[in-house]
C-alpha cells in the first residue's frame, strides 16, 4: 500500500516563500542534522577500530619473541617466586597485625606526635636550611674534585652578624606560625594525645636548637615505648617469626637461579629485537627502491638496504641450550620451595587478633593452591617448547583474562585488563550503592510526597549537581573527602570497621562516593519521570480501595514504574563507568587486582580503572606502538560496555512504555 502524500502547504503559510513551499528544505535541514550525528558516531567507531585492530597481531609478534628467547621459560619459574612472596607477605601481615594489636594505642600516639614534629619541621625548613648553610664548617669538607689534592680548604669566615640576625628572626617567625598552626593546613589532629602532652611537645619544638635535626624528647620517648611494647608482644611468637623467615629463605636458590638465567635470555631477546628492527628497515628501503624510477636513486636505496642489517639472525635453539642444561638445578630449587611450604604449615600458631587471624586463614586457604602450582612447575618447565608458535586465540584470551598490565619495563610488556576492569567494577558498585537509594528516594519524595514549593526547590537543586565539573569534584576528593575519611578512620571507636584506619587517602571508596554524587541527578531525573508516567488511575484505584498513601506508593506506583527506575539505574551505571577525571585524581591509580583477603576493607584500597589508564598513558606512549594500540582496545571494550548498558536501559524503557499503551 502506497504511503499517503502530505497535504500541500496552503497559500500565505510561513512555510511558503515566493509562492513555493519551503517544507522540504526544513525537513532536509533537520534530517541533515540527524544524519551528521550518525556519521560522526560511525567515524568514531571506525577510528577506534582502525587504531585498535592492529594491536593483537603486533602483541602476538612480541609474545612470539618472548617465547622463542626463553623469557617465558624464566617466568614459569618466577611465577612461583611471586606467589611465595605474596604468601610471605600474608604471614608477615598476620604477624605484625598480632604484634601491633597489642600496642595500637602507643603506635597511634607515636604517629600523631611524629606528625606534629614533621609538620613544624617542614614549615621551618627554608629558614633552618639557610642557617645550616651559613653555619656549615667549610674546613671539614674536602676540596672539589680536580681542584686540589684533598687538603682541607681554608677556614670559612664567620657569617655576617646582620645576616645571621635576619635568618634567626625569619626562623623564629616561621617557627611561631607553625606552632600556632598557621602554616599549611594547620596542626595535625591528635585524638590520642592529651592537651598537656601536645603543649609539652610544642614547647620542646619551640626550645629546640635551630641547627638540630634530632627528634624532640617526647617523640623519642613514644617511639621507644612502641619498640618496647612490640618486643614484649613478640615474645610468644618467636617460633612463628623464625618459621616465616625459614619459609622466605626456602626460595633463595630459585631466586638466584632465575636471576642468572634472566640475564642470558634477556640478551637473546635484545639481539632478536635488534635484528627484527634492522630487517624491517631493510624491507622498507627495498620497497622504496622498487618504486624508484631514477636508477641512481634505486641503486642508492638498495645499497642502504644492504647495509641496514648489521646483526645476524638469532639462533634461538642454540641460545637456549645453556638454559635448558640447568634443569636439574631448577628441580632442586623447586623441591626446596615445596619443603619450605610444608614446614611452615606445620608451625602456624593460633592468633588472637581478628585481623591477624584473617590473614592467617587466608594463608591456609591459599596454601594448597601454592602447593599445586609449585608441584606443576617442573612438569611445565620440562614440557616447555620454545619453538611453539603463539596463537591469535591465546593472545586475545591473555588480554581479556590477563592479571598484569605491565608497560615500560625492561623485561616484557603485558596487557591484561583484569585489574583495570576490577577497579572500574568495584568503584561503580560503591557509587551505585550510594546513588540508588539517594536518587530513587529523592525521586519518590519529590513526585509523591513533596508539596509544590518543595518540588520547585528540590528538583532543580539535585539536577544542579550535573553542572559541577568532574575535575572540581576531583579536587574536593583530594583536598577534603579523602583527608576527612582518613582522619576519621583513625578514631578508636571506628576501629571495628573493616579497612579502618584507612592506609591510603586516595582509594576506591573515595572515588566511588564522588561518582555516586555524579550519578544521583541521572537516576533522580529518570526515576522521577518514570514515576510521573504511571497513570493516575492506578493510584486513584488504590485510594478507592482504602490504601494509605505509603501503601499506594510502595505497592502500586513504584512497582508500576520499576522498569523505568531500573533503566535509570543502568544509565547511572553508564555515567559512572565512563567517568574519567574523578577516578584519575582520586582512585589512587594502583594497577593491581584488589586484595580480597581484606574483606570489606578491600573497598578502601587504591585501584586503577579502564578510563583512567587511557587518560594517564595515551599522551606518553609512542604513536602507533603496541602500547598505543592496546589503549585503543581498552577504549573499544569500554565503548562496548557502555553500549550494552545503554541498550539494556533502552529495552527496559521500551517495555515500560509498551505497558502503558
Amino acid at each position: 500500500m502506497s504511503e499517503p502524500k502530505p497535504s500541500p502547504v496552503p497559500a500565505g503559510h510561513p512555510f511558503r516563500f515566493k509562492g513555493r513551499s519551503t517544507e522540504g528544505l526544513i525537513k532536509a535541514f533537520f534530517g541533515g542534522n540527524a544524519a551528521l550525528t550518525i556519521i560522526i558516531l560511525i567515524l568514531i567507531i571506525v577510528f577506534l577500530l582502525r587504531e585498535g585492530i592492529g594491536f593483537f597481531p603486533k602483541y602476538r609478534q612480541e609474545l612470539q619473541v618472548y617465547r622463542h628467547s626463553g623469557l617465558e621459560f624464566v617466568d614459569i619459574a618466577r611465577k612461583d617466586l611471586t606467589a611465595q612472596e605474596q604468601m610471605v607477605s600474608l604471614l608477615n601481615r598476620a604477624y605484625y597485625a598480632q604484634i601491633n594489636a597489642a600496642c595500637r594505642k602507643e603506635m597511634l600516639r607515636s604517629q600523631e606526635a611524629t606528625a606534629i614534629s614533621n609538620y613544624v619541621g617542614e614549615a621551618i625548613t627554608p629558614a633552618r636550611d639557610a642557617l645550616l648553610r651559613i653555619n656549615a664548617p667549610a674546613d671539614t669538607e674536602p676540596a672539589p674534585e680536580g681542584e686540589g689534592t684533598g687538603e682541607k680548604a681554608p677556614a670559612k669566615p664567620a657569617p655576617p652578624a646582620e645576616l645571621l640576625a635576619k635568618l634567626s628572626a625569619k626562623y623564629q617567625s616561621q617557627l611561631q606560625d607553625a606552632l600556632a598552626g598557621k602554616a599549611g593546613e594547620g596542626l595535625p589532629k591528635t585524638p590520642h594525645l592529651t592537651s598537656a602532652e601536645v603543649a609539652g611537645l610544642l614547647e620542646q619544638l619551640r626550645n629546640r636548637d635551630p641547627l638540630s635535626k634530632d627528634d624532640p624528647q617526647f617523640v623519642a620517648d613514644l617511639q621507644a615505648a612502641v619498640a618496647s611494647k612490640q618486643a614484649e608482644a613478640a615474645g610468644p611468637y618467636v617460633a612463628f617469626r623464625e618459621s616465616i623467615n625459614a619459609f622466605q629463605d626456602s626460595s633463595s636458590a630459585m631466586d638466584g637461579l632465575v636471576s642468572e638465567i634472566s640475564e642470558t635470555v634477556k640478551a637473546t631477546r635484545e639481539a632478536a629485537t635488534l635484528n627484527e628492527i634492522e630487517t624491517e628497515k631493510r624491507d622498507t628501503l627495498l620497497a622504496a627502491a622498487a618504486k624508484a624510477k631514477d636508477p641512481a636513486a634505486r641503486a642508492q636505496l638498495e645499497n642502504e638496504a644492504t647495509a641496514a642489517v648489521t646483526t645476524p639472525p638469532v639462533d634461538f635453539k642454540s641460545s637456549l641450550e645453556p638454559v635448558m642444561a640447568r634443569m636439574p638445578e631448577f628441580k632442586e630449587a623447586n623441591a626446596a620451595m615445596s619443603n619450605g611450604l610444608n614446614e611452615v604449615l606445620q608451625k602456624l600458631p593460633q592468633l588472637s587478633d581478628d585481623k591477624a587471624a584473617r590473614y592467617l586463614s587466608a594463608f591456609r586457604k591459599a596454601a594448597p593452591e601454592l602447593a599445586r602450582e609449585t608441584a606443576d612447575t617442573m612438569p611445565k618447565l620440562q614440557a616447555w617448547n620454545g619453538d611453539e608458535k603463539v596463537g591469535m586465540g591465546s593472545t586475545i584470551w591473555g588480554f581479556v583474562t590477563g592479571r598484569d598490565w605491565i608497560t615500560g619495563g625492561g623485561w616484557q610488556d603485558f596487557y591484561g585488563i583484569v585489574p583495570l576492569f576490577a577497579g572500574s567494577l568495584m568503584i561503580s558498585l560503591i557509587a551505585l550503592a550510594l546513588a540508588i537509594p539517594l536518587g530513587v528516594g529523592a525521586a519518590i519524595y519529590t513526585n509523591q510526597l513533596a508539596g509544590p514549593r518543595q518540588q520547585k526547590f528540590v528538583k532543580p537543586t539535585i539536577e544542579f549537581l550535573q553542572a559541577i565539573p568532574s575535575v572540581v569534584l576531583g579536587f574536593v576528593g583530594i583536598a577534603v573527602l579523602g583527608t576527612w575519611l582518613q582522619e576519621t578512620s583513625m578514631h578508636d571507636s571506628l576501629s571495628w570497621i573493616p579497612g579502618f584506619p584507612i592506609q591510603q587517602r586516595l582509594n576506591m571508596f573515595t572515588a566511588g562516593c564522588l561518582l555516586g554524587l555524579m550519578a544521583i541527578p541521572t537516576i533522580f531525573t529518570l526515576s522521577e519521570d518514570a514515576i510521573n508516567n504511571v497513570p493516575s488511575a492506578f493510584s486513584e484505584a488504590s485510594d478507592a480501595l482504602g490504601a494509605s498513601k505509603l501503601q499506594t506508593i510502595f505497592r502500586v506506583t513504584v512497582p508500576a514504574a520499576i522498569s523505568g527506575i531500573l533503566a535509570a539505574v543502568l544509565l547511572g551505571l553508564g555515567r559512572v563507568i565512563g567517568e574519567t577525571m574523578v577516578v584519575l585524581l582520586v582512585a589512587g591509580n594502583r594497577i593491581q587486582i584488589p586484595d580480597f583477603t581484606e574483606g570489606l576493607g578491600t573497598f578502601f584500597q587504591p585501584a586503577h580503572t579502564l578510563t583512567g589508564i587511557i587518560a594517564q598513558e595515551l599522551g606518553e606512549v609512542p604513536f602507533g606502538s603496541v602500547h598505543y594500540r592496546a589503549l585503543f582496545v581498552v577504549g573499544i571494550l569500554l565503548f562496548l560496555i557502555v553500549l550494552l548498558i545503554n541498550w539494556s536501559a533502552q529495552r527496559l524503557l521500551k517495555r515500560f512504555r509498551i505497558g502503558h499503551h
